[in-house]
């Protein structure tokens, strides 16, 4: 669903670095302590002193500063500081977490501004969302739970209390909901939205690929115009997929058509619109037989192939929705990624174009009423 922006690859790097760093500092500590160096020895005893939760949260919070360090020399500007300071910060109080007793407060304090920061980043396009970026995110939710966990027994009055309860959760529901937005709002270039993985393809096309694609439009839309009525689909071998209240097109799938590629008298589907006067067949639906495995692209970027990603699908019910951005789906469900496909539309698209992963929202609100 989210990729790996280039400027992000050295903070895997720099994670496996600081765990490495962190362990063997741990091992050289209790080395010298074990020969009697009074410094090692006295470091190593207030290490070991220290509560499990407070030790796995520090090495979170540890790990995070080095991913955001790890950043910084591929940013520039306010969010090359943010990330400097950022990372300092989770860093310096990785170590106090062991030298102070005031420490949990203001852990908790820069755990959940960080956390909102890279909302607010991703939100407003500063930032794209990405496979770093959100584990990272993940990494400092769990360090978040950790410290809610070491609050003083002996001061949770009902209030700390209910809000003990629900604070996780909604920090947790806000960080999703957020990656989401900034996902669905600000999709890269090989996106068409959260989940729709586009084929690469050059930026412009040729004289060359533009005619084909007209080809394309043309023999396609003069293919299925004899399944207009949906019956005349049936009896030709194509099966109608599930009806849904959240999805007002419907594909109907032909099986044998399964191995053939982009042949627009052998479409894999037919999509139809369910309007108020019944169903209005808008296009076509050519498949891959596999994920991954990308289909010709005779218009090139004008004939853009994309496949689903981070897709739930639930047999029970033959239900639908999106993973989290944390890769996690409801219980009773499992991941699934499409193979990819090419949809032609034969009525006008508006501005998303005759080859695009979606319909236009404006004109499927014109064909099916549907706000």
């Amino acid at each position: 669903m989210y990729d790996i922006a280039l400027d992000h690859a050295g903070a895997i790097g720099a994670a496996l670095i600081t765990l490495v760093f962190a362990f063997a500092f741990v091992f050289g500590l209790r080395f010298l302590a074990a020969r009697r160096v009074a410094w090692a020895a006295c470091i190593t005893h207030v290490y070991e002193a220290a509560p499990s939760i407070t030790k796995l949260a520090a090495a979170l919070m540890l790990l995070s500063g080095g991913i955001h360090l790890a950043l910084v020399p591929g940013h520039e500007g306010t969010t090359g500081v943010v990330f400097l300071v950022d990372g300092l910060g989770f860093v310096v109080l990785a170590v106090g977490a062991f030298l102070t007793t005031w420490w949990r407060r203001p852990a908790v304090l820069w755990l959940a501004a960080t956390i909102l920061a890279y909302l607010v980043w991703v939100i407003a396009g500063w930032e794209t969302p990405d496979q770093i970026g959100i584990a990272c995110k993940l990494i400092e939710l769990v360090a978040l739970g950790l410290l809610m966990r070491l609050a003083n027994p002996t001061r949770r009055t009902w209030p700390r209390r209910l809000w003990r309860a629900i604070a996780f959760p909604l920090m947790a529901c806000v960080t999703t909901l957020g990656i989401w937005v900034g996902g669905l709002a600000h999709p890269d270039a090989l996106h068409a939205h959260a989940g729709a993985l586009l084929q690469p393809v050059a930026a412009v096309a040729t004289p060359k690929q533009q005619a084909a694609a007209a080809q394309l439009l043309a023999d396609t839309r003069a293919s299925i115009a004899r399944y207009q009525d949906p019956a005349a689909a049936i009896a030709a071998g194509f099966k109608p997929g599930p009806v849904s209240k959240a999805d007002p097109l419907r594909h109907f799938q032909n099986s044998a058509n399964a191995n053939v590629i982009l042949d627009p008298n052998r479409p894999q589907a037919l999509v139809y619109a369910q309007t108020p006067h019944g169903l209005q067949l808008i296009g076509a639906m050519f498949q891959m037989q596999r994920a991954g495995q990308w289909g010709p692209d005779p218009g090139g970027p004008l004939t853009q192939w994309h496949q689903h990603e981070g897709i739930c699908f639930s047999p029970f019910g033959i239900e639908f929705s999106f993973e989290t951005p944390f890769w996690t789906c409801p219980i009773g469900s499992t991941s699934i990624t499409t193979a990819p496909m090419l949809h032609v539309w034969i009525i006008d698209n508006g501005k998303n174009g005759p080859f695009a992963a979606d319909l236009d929202k404006a004109v499927q609100r014109e064909l099916t009423g549907r706000s």
